[in-house]
């Protein structure tokens, strides 16, 4: 295809402060091309959104592009979903999980021949309490997890603030007991996990079968909620065998509907996003996501 002329990107500012040189090298190659560049910052929660539905309204710019984690690249989708122009990524989170699922690397040179050539793909969505999610849903340790991170923690240790939470999470002790109904099926679990795709939690493989370029939600049901438990499931998780688990449930869903505990935290493409009862469901709508040539999902 042709160069791409116009980019339109929405830049997470704490995101950009821990990879300043990689997002600059993006933007010289742009410009390099003659390419036009548009950068807009965010300034609080949501923010992306607005932006990101303002710009494509205007109808100026081939691509916008979100330019931070996961959750920013999640706020940029909502505010892009039904309109015409596509989402591009420049990855530049903590754990860069839609950057995995594209195997698109941190090198600005692949991004940057991406962004300016990449095909435009249908991707699948899903919904929680009717807003767009691309990646995943975390009810129990994760959720508590993301909801205890402290931003200054994470812009300083990246990563190393996750560690801290979980560990912190994990030392708290037993799970929540969580009551479900999964298309009309009532379950139970400590720790509950939707993905729309294959990853969790960066480089982890959940869903060997997920195809994020497809419709589709699968459930992972976690029965077991003591301590020794849960580092099994994390080291599971981390060898990507949490499929061969006799205690672990796992289903195809269309519509789930988590109720109880109220309260317990909730995280959704890594950001938190308030607490229980809230429904997750297949998206009824597909997202156009720029992606690397030769592409394969």
């Amino acid at each position: 295809m042709s160069l791409r002329r116009s980019f339109h990107i929405i830049l997470n500012p704490i995101a950009g402060a821990r990879r300043p040189a990689l997002l600059n090298a993006v933007v010289e190659r742009l410009k390099r091309s003659g390419a036009e560049v548009t950068l807009e910052l965010t300034e609080r929660p949501g923010h992306a959104t607005e932006l990101a539905r303002r710009a494509a309204e205007r109808g100026q710019a081939d691509v916008i592009v979100a330019a931070g984690g996961d959750g920013t690249i999640n706020e940029v989708a909502r505010g892009l979903l039904g309109q015409g122009v596509p989402l591009a990524i420049i990855p530049l989170g903590t754990a860069n999980v839609l950057a995995i699922e594209l195997g698109l690397r941190a090198r600005a040179g692949e991004i940057a021949d991406m962004l300016l050539t990449g095909p435009a793909h249908l991707v699948g969505t899903g919904l929680v309490d009717g807003e767009i999610f691309l990646l995943m849903v975390g009810i129990g340790f994760d959720g508590v997890v993301v909801h205890d991170i402290n931003p200054t923690l994470k812009k300083i240790w990246g990563k190393g603030a996750f560690v801290w939470a979980g560990i912190k999470a994990w030392a708290k002790g037993p799970g929540r007991d969580i009551r479900l109904i999964a298309d009309g099926r009532e379950k139970r679990a400590q720790w509950a996990i939707v993905v729309n795709g294959r990853y969790f939690a960066g480089p982890y493989v959940l869903a060997r079968e997920g195809d994020i370029s497809q419709p589709g939600l699968m459930l992972y049901l976690f029965r077991n909620g003591g301590r020794f438990a849960l580092v099994r499931y994390l080291i599971a998780l981390g060898l990507g065998r949490v499929a061969k688990l006799s205690d672990v449930e796992i289903l195809p869903v269309r519509q789930v509907r988590f109720l109880e505990p109220e309260a317990l935290e909730v995280e959704v493409d890594g950001d938190a996003r308030g607490s229980l009862p809230q429904t997750v469901e297949q998206g009824t709508r597909f997202l156009r996501l720029v992606v690397p040539s030769g592409w394969k999902a």
